[in-house]
């Protein structure tokens, strides 16, 4: 059995979603395999700090940080896993597309495996498949890394992720970050979780502006750090 994981949830202009992620979190009573819960406010200008204060009074084990401008998911999430004082972590999104169930049902996988990547079960939304296809594709075609389904969900030793935290700042970090990750361990292990369409609002990461933006961090990346471009090794070398 794994010792102690924090779990982070990013939210940004989620003020009507914070209730709902609270109450799934005490009726289920999920929050008793966290150790800690990290809400992350990615600068919302909505009120989502004032309900994510509420949540905190709520649950012994819950605690909100604060970003004092949106500066994207990636940037959430690492500042969750900073924030975090617990032996692994893991995230989840707000917006209930993912069930934190299916998370708590892995957690002895980490026994196994350094790593655990939850790759996603199609939402039967075209659109935004047809999207995430060619952002996979387009990945695979850059740095050699096939990250096709991959939801950016994670169950991790902290301590790897501090040490192969993504450059980006937004989407596009958590396939950074997978590639990262297949360059350092083989310990891996992939489960499937289903994907639904989110309970309540809108997307942040599906428009033309978030797809130009992915698109421009994405050469930043490369210009930043073009060893990633060097294709990964049949054997890549476990980390210390």
């Amino acid at each position: 059995m794994v010792g102690s994981i924090a779990l982070i949830v990013p939210a940004y202009n989620e003020s009507g979603l914070v209730r709902s992620f609270v109450d799934q979190l005490t009726t289920r009573e999920l929050h008793k395999h966290f150790t800690e819960i990290i809400f992350v406010d990615d600068g919302s200008h909505d009120a989502t700090w004032n309900q994510l204060q509420l949540a905190v009074t709520a649950l012994i084990n819950v605690r909100a940080v604060r970003h004092q401008m949106n500066r994207g998911l990636g940037a959430a999430i690492r500042t969750g896993a900073i924030e975090a004082s617990t032996d692994e972590i893991c995230w989840i999104p707000i917006d209930q597309s993912f069930e934190l169930v299916e998370i708590v049902r892995e957690i002895n996988r980490l026994d196994r495996a350094r790593v655990v990547l939850f790759r996603r079960v199609l939402r039967d939304e075209v659109a935004r498949d047809t999207v995430s296809f060619l952002a996979h594709l387009a990945f695979r075609l850059v740095f050699g890394c096939n990250v096709r389904h991959q939801s950016g969900l994670f169950l991790m030793r902290r301590s790897l992720f501090l040490e192969n935290m993504p450059i980006s700042q937004r989407a596009i970090a958590n396939l950074e970050f997978i590639i990262r990750l297949h360059r350092v361990t083989t310990s891996i292990d992939h489960v499937s979780i289903h994907c639904h369409p989110r309970i309540s609002g809108k997307s942040k990461t599906f428009s033309l502006r978030s797809v130009l933006r992915s698109l421009r961090e994405l050469i930043g990346l490369i210009v930043l750090d073009p060893s990633l471009l060097k294709r990964r090794s049949p054997h890549p070398p476990e980390s210390s």
